[in-house]
């Protein structure tokens, strides 16, 4: 196994070359994993990982998780997610329309494995129906970061490429680097900064159904959450997924506006940007949800990517709290608690209790 340093990441980001999944341990995963969060970005090339087995070897850093299938779970009072598919099915049930569809597009995309549920293929391939089989099936995507509006965000994500990737790319742009090298002033007045986000179609994809586009990203207009946060390794940066950002709690949309554009112009900048461009099929890319953005550039017919949301909880001693801001972090304290309940994720990290 080697490990090298991603050239374009800033001070984050490696690629690891020569893992053999068929002869790994857990011991050395999990020296991956913990290299991992330290670094935001991973990427192993060329790796000998089968779908059927990638989620597996991912339960292992942490559950997969969808903060959509808890909201609808709690909508319709459903304890379990069976029963939720089984509701968004059936002919007679009372489940709201447009909540149907987007649960049976989520139900298409899933890949069936042996180990259970929680893959998402990422494709613009079709089934004999004509109907897609993967999220984000057509165009690029642009600058974005999962569940963007939603303050209990699930805050890892593996991505498996498979089939037709070389052509496309996944890139990158980590915001830890430019947080350190701004005034310590400025830096202050990130902290307190609140960002409001909304769901505004078009803005990470044109072609994407706006019910599904909203349900991933921002099912609630005006949630508010702190530019700053704090990713699983606790490493500082924004919370800033251009997708959603639609203003600053406090001060007018034109000043936002300033604000995003000043942050704008130091941000987006090639030492903090990376495009990872596939050479081969097989490539696993491992990647921070808080405070990394990700997009796909190029679009490749029957590119087929595998993708699972993840928490970080095997490889973390205790719980994990974004927020160091005291009202958010409660929040996220009872919200958190609330949905690893509900959908029934055994091995999280919950907070001790008084």
């Amino acid at each position: 196994m080697k490990v090298s340093k991603i050239d374009g990441l800033g001070s984050y980001g490696v690629y690891i070359d020569n893992v053999d999944f068929d002869h790994l341990t857990d011991e050395e995963w999990r020296e991956i994993g913990t290299l991992h969060m330290k670094n935001l970005v991973t990427i192993i090339r060329d790796c000998n990982l089968s779908p059927e087995k990638q989620l597996g070897w991912i339960k292992k850093f942490g559950e997969p998780r969808q903060v959509y299938y808890y909201s609808l779970m709690k909508k319709y009072g459903i304890s379990s997610l069976g029963a939720l598919i089984r509701l968004s099915m059936s002919k007679s049930s009372q489940m709201d329309e447009a909540d149907k569809h987007v649960l049976q597009d989520y139900i298409r995309y899933q890949q069936p494995t042996s180990e259970g549920a929680g893959i998402v293929r990422v494709s613009a391939s079709k089934d004999k129906d004509g109907n897609s089989v993967g999220l984000f099936d057509k165009g690029e995507l642009l600058w974005h970061s999962n569940e963007s509006g939603t303050l209990t965000f699930t805050p890892g994500v593996a991505l498996l490429g498979a089939n037709c990737m070389v052509g496309s790319s996944t890139g990158f742009i980590q915001t830890a680097d430019y947080y350190e090298s701004v005034s310590e002033s400025f830096r202050s007045e990130l902290d307190e900064m609140i960002v409001i986000h909304r769901y505004t179609h078009g803005k990470i994809n044109p072609t994407i159904n706006e019910n599904l586009g909203r349900s991933n990203m921002c099912p609630v207009d005006d949630l508010e959450i702190p530019m700053v946060i704090r990713s699983p390794g606790g490493i500082k940066g924004l919370h800033y997924p251009l997708n959603t950002a639609f203003g600053i709690r406090g001060v007018s949309k034109t000043e936002s506006e300033e604000i995003f554009a000043k942050i704008n112009k130091h941000l987006f900048v090639d030492d903090y940007v990376f495009d990872h461009w596939y050479k081969n099929d097989g490539d696993m890319l491992l990647f921070d949800n808080s405070i990394t953005l990700h997009r796909r550039l190029s679009d490749v017919p029957n590119r087929m990517a595998y993708r699972i949301q993840h928490d970080y909880s095997e490889l973390q001693t205790d719980f994990w709290q974004p927020y160091f801001q005291p009202n958010f972090a409660e929040k996220y304290r009872e919200q958190i608690k609330d949905i690893v309940e509900t959908i029934g994720i055994k091995s999280f990290k919950l907070p001790e209790t008084a």
